[in-house]
């Protein structure tokens, strides 16, 4: 999914190519020198007062943006929701990709189909239900802590093995 709050640099507004040029040439200056694992790249103030260190890939959007408005081209950034397969999916769940598959036939997780066989999942999606996943079950276990504080344990293995049953009957 592609958001709509799009944000573009015109070229032609760019007053201080000199400051520009200068950027885009520290950048190919410290990549030659300092490329690899051991590379780190900071955005600090003016003043020096507080800095954070810049991810490997925002660092790469920073300097393409730079030589793009170098070459007085305009810079558009798009954010893009990232989309994850079913076996990463079912990865992050802890699940196997077939119960994720049945979970999106249920309904339960979203899914689109970009070509004509492989689903993707945003991976929002996933972990929002990972998230909800991780409350039921905690709310479950807490709920069924105190309603069956005073029960024997064959009681509730076998309450356990109805529960487990039901829940496979769901995900057929």
């Amino acid at each position: 999914m592609v958001e709509s709050d799009a944000v573009s640099v015109p070229a032609e507004g760019i007053a201080e190519a000199g400051k520009l040029a200068a950027v885009v040439d520290f950048i190919a200056h410290k990549q030659r020198r300092e490329d690899g694992p051991s590379a780190r790249y900071y955005l600090t103030t003016a003043d020096g007062t507080d800095r954070v260190e810049l991810t490997e890939e925002l660092f790469d959007v920073l300097k393409r943006a730079a030589e793009g408005l170098r070459q007085g081209q305009s810079v558009s950034l798009l954010r893009r929701d990232q989309e994850i397969t079913t076996q990463q999916a079912a990865d992050l769940l802890g699940l196997s990709r077939p119960t994720v598959v049945k979970l999106i036939d249920a309904g339960e997780l979203e899914a689109n189909v970009p070509g004509s066989v492989r689903r993707k999942l945003r991976l929002t999606d996933v972990v929002a239900y990972r998230d909800q996943l991780h409350i039921e079950r905690s709310d479950f276990i807490a709920d069924s802590s105190y309603e069956y504080q005073d029960v024997s344990e064959a009681e509730s293995a076998e309450t356990l093995s109805e529960i487990r049953q039901e829940r496979r009957k769901l995900l057929r």
